[in-house]
């Protein structure tokens, strides 16, 4: 992590007024999330804004009659950040991704945001429970209809339990004219869908670092992993792919890799694939969700590779700025001593 990036995120997260900006949202409720997302959207009174949208702890249900929780904007001075985990009022934030919850209700897909022009920044949320035929069932960013030239983060996310009888069951995600797209720090598990749980596909780089992808399903011999492209490179680090239906995770370009456990990996063979980690991960107890690395896995304090898009895991763990650290999305960073400590 940089100096500048450290320095921006202990800023951002003090509170919402340390952000650059125009308009911003506190949601305690759905209702007031759908109006937040409707005034940033094209035809909103905040459509050419820079928008931050603060999400208070709660559950968010599509099931109030809206459907998915949508946004969509063609402004070429717009921006777009949600942010979970924070208190009432939005003038404190943790780092908890298990706070701020966008619940499909078995009913719909959750997220579907998209910009032309602007940034796009999702963080600190639960997205479960989607079910649909759509794909990106619970988060799709930047569908293929969009010409989009902004960068996406999408960061500390836990993305389970969504459905759907397309493909991407739990995301999907696009950049286009050489801007980065950021999946870091997620936790994306149990998801069903026809045909892989995740796409993240960049004309710019990809980096896809710090994230537990394991339990997903799809029928037959259907991939359940990842697939991922990114020009020039898809950057993996950090990251375990385990435990998924018939592929873990799949690259259909380049690929640079770093301290990752894969189960089954296919594609193009990436052309670094350095100090890769074989074996079970050990998790704690993944038949009840449990997905933190359990004493003895052959995950813990092992990477020398320390970069993020973020500075702590789902749970708001710290991210170490030095010598070694776990892989995957729950970090133990007390005592770094090989012993997690959940």
């Amino acid at each position: 992590m940089t100096l500048t990036k450290m320095m921006a995120a202990a800023l951002a997260v003090s509170s919402m007024t340390a952000h650059a900006a125009d308009a911003d949202f506190c949601v305690t409720t759905t209702s007031e999330l759908r109006a937040a997302l409707a005034a940033a959207s094209d035809g909103g009174a905040n459509q050419d804004d820079r928008v931050f949208i603060a999400v208070a702890a709660g559950t968010y249900l599509t099931s109030d009659g809206g459907a998915r929780f949508f946004y969509r904007n063609s402004s070429t001075t717009s921006a777009f950040q949600m942010w979970g985990g924070y208190n009432a009022d939005c003038s404190q934030k943790s780092d908890d991704a298990s706070l701020s919850i966008l619940d499909g209700a078995n009913a719909t897909e959750v997220l579907v945001a998209s910009t032309t022009y602007g940034f796009l920044d999702i963080l600190s949320l639960t997205i479960q429970n989607a079910n649909t035929n759509q794909p990106g069932a619970g988060i799709d960013i930047n569908d293929t209809n969009d010409n989009t030239t902004g960068e996406v983060h999408l960061r500390d996310l836990i993305i389970r339990n969504n459905r759907t009888s397309g493909s991407y069951a739990g995301f999907r995600a696009f950049t286009r004219g050489n801007h980065p797209l950021y999946f870091d720090n997620n936790l994306v598990v149990d998801n069903d869908s026809n045909n892989y749980v995740g796409q993240l596909y960049g004309e710019g780089q990809v980096y896809v670092r710090y994230n537990t992808v394991s339990n997903n399903t799809a029928p037959s011999t259907s991939p359940g992993g990842v697939f991922c492209y990114g020009t020039p490179t898809c950057e993996i680090a950090n990251s375990v792919f385990w435990m998924n239906s018939n592929t873990d995770l799949h690259l259909f370009g380049d690929a640079k890799m770093y301290f990752d456990d894969v189960g089954n990996l296919s594609g193009v063979v990436p052309s670094t694939n350095a100090n890769p980690i074989a074996g079970d991960p050990l998790f704690v107890d993944p038949a009840t969700g449990d997905y933190h690395l359990g004493n003895g896995s052959p995950l813990l304090a092992v990477s020398t590779y320390l970069d993020s898009d973020s500075d702590n895991d789902i749970e708001g763990h710290a991210l170490p700025f030095t010598g070694t650290t776990d892989v995957g999305a729950h970090i133990d960073t007390i005592f770094n001593d090989k012993f997690e400590s959940p």
